[in-house]
């Protein structure tokens, strides 16, 4: 190919694209246009003092050498290069070269394009599309992304653990195809809302395939969705469990008539049974739900907080009050017990009350017929001595022989008296029996 003469060489001078020519063998500058000056920072006569080793990095020397065999006869992108200006800052260029004949001699005619903001810009965005995937990649949520069409276009290593399956294997697959029995429960529903009204979407559902229940976020992105999900399975059985496990105490704390409440340390009530609502709703007329402290009477509750702040201090300790409602009497016995954490700190009370008058009423009339017996035990042993040993003893004096003696007659009188003061006795201890029953 013959370059044209002055035609070419205002076209190749004026031309926006810097431009250089350099000897094939020798690397010798042979001419440049004014952009490649501006571009390299050079005069004319510096410039083509040169040779084209001189615009780049000492360790790209050895490759630009090894590019220029068999260049070829037309224009051919040789990619980005990193060239130096005369102030040795070092940027970004692209280069369109071809090989041809001028003034008797093999020469190579460069287009180089300065690219380094783009490729500085590219390059930026590489490393953060790298380190966002090296977050995703180690991240313990599962992640996704479906473009416009339900197509897998991202996999992430915890999605590959817990769906059971390889981003390789599913990567360009349709979602609904690959996995169709995610179109059951939620996951549909969701993720169509999520694609077509751009929202972000929670939920929780199980894929009964695996076994599996999943916390799911869903984020619109642009070309389509992003989905984060986290393995719950644990934490369901967990909660499960504790379901159960507060279901079956339900049972046993609610089959009493005893009342059992818990507090915490600003006395809120944390949790009771059914009888302890019961016996607030007929005494004040409380309906169950959150209880503080704020709903009672000031003056009941300032009883109650000086045994709360017994048991606050670690006291675990038994009372019995007296309550009058609606003009009848009653009696209840209440336990206080401190709740410690694994610190063995106070972090509440539980309580427990339970309706003693029957116990209480009993109790009084055990030791009323205590108080008899004792009575009846004092009038047989000392008040019952008394007549008999007068009886016991005025016996003795008693003449059996002489029937008309009148000390006889005496000693007859003495012994009917503490006959009959023996007789009023045993009827006072009938009484005392009486009394008893």
């Amino acid at each position: 190919m013959t370059i044209p003469s002055q035609t070419y060489k205002q076209f190749f001078d004026d031309s926006p694209v810097p431009m250089y020519i350099y000897d094939a063998e020798t690397f010798q500058f042979i001419a440049v246009n004014n952009a490649a000056l501006k571009q390299y920072g050079y005069t004319k006569e510096e410039f083509l003092s040169l040779d084209a080793t001189r615009i780049r990095p000492v360790n790209d020397i050895a490759s630009f050498k090894a590019a220029n065999i068999g260049v070829p006869g037309s224009y051919f992108d040789f990619g980005n290069w990193l060239h130096s200006k005369k102030n040795l800052e070092i940027f970004y260029v692209q280069v369109y070269a071809y090989r041809t004949q001028f003034e008797g001699r093999e020469v190579t005619i460069v287009k180089a394009i300065d690219v380094d903001k783009k490729v500085k810009a590219e390059k930026v965005l590489s490393e953060k599309n790298a380190e966002i995937a090296d977050i995703l990649e180690s991240i313990t949520d599962g992640f996704y992304t479906l473009n416009n069409k339900w197509e897998i276009t991202y996999f992430n290593k915890t999605a590959e653990r817990v769906l059971c399956c390889k981003r390789e294997d599913v990567t360009g697959k349709n979602i609904w195809d690959y996995f169709p029995r995610s179109r059951e429960g939620r996951f549909y529903e969701e993720y169509q809302r999520a694609m077509n009204e751009r929202v972000s979407i929670q939920f929780e559902e199980y894929y009964a395939p695996l076994g599996v229940w999943g916390a799911i976020s869903v984020y619109p992105s642009r070309d389509g969705i992003a989905v984060y999900f986290v393995d719950i399975t644990e934490q369901k059985k967990i909660q499960e469990k504790i379901y159960i496990d507060e279901q079956n105490l339900r049972a046993i704390i609610d089959n009493t008539d005893d009342a059992i409440w818990s507090i915490d340390l600003d006395y809120q009530f944390i949790s009771a049974n059914t009888a302890f609502w019961q016996k607030l709703k007929a005494a004040f007329g409380i309906q169950e739900g959150t209880l503080s402290k704020d709903d009672f009477d000031k003056k009941i509750f300032k009883e109650w907080e000086v045994y709360y702040q017994r048991a606050f201090a670690g006291e675990a300790f038994s009372i019995v009050r007296t309550n009058e409602i609606k003009g009848k009497r009653s009696y209840e016995e209440v336990r206080f017990n401190p709740i410690r954490n694994k610190q063995q700190q106070v972090i509440g009370i539980s309580c427990f009350s339970r309706d003693v008058t029957e116990l209480y009423l009993y109790l009084q009339k055990i030791e009323i017929q205590n108080e008899q017996l004792k009575k009846i035990a004092w009038v047989q042993s000392h008040e019952l001595r008394v007549p008999v040993a007068n009886i016991l003893g005025l016996s003795t004096l008693f003449d059996m022989e002489n029937h008309g003696n009148c000390s006889n007659k005496e000693i007859l009188e003495l012994i009917i008296k503490s006959t009959e003061q023996l007789d009023q006795l045993i009827r006072k201890v009938v009484n005392y029996s009486n009394d008893i029953s």
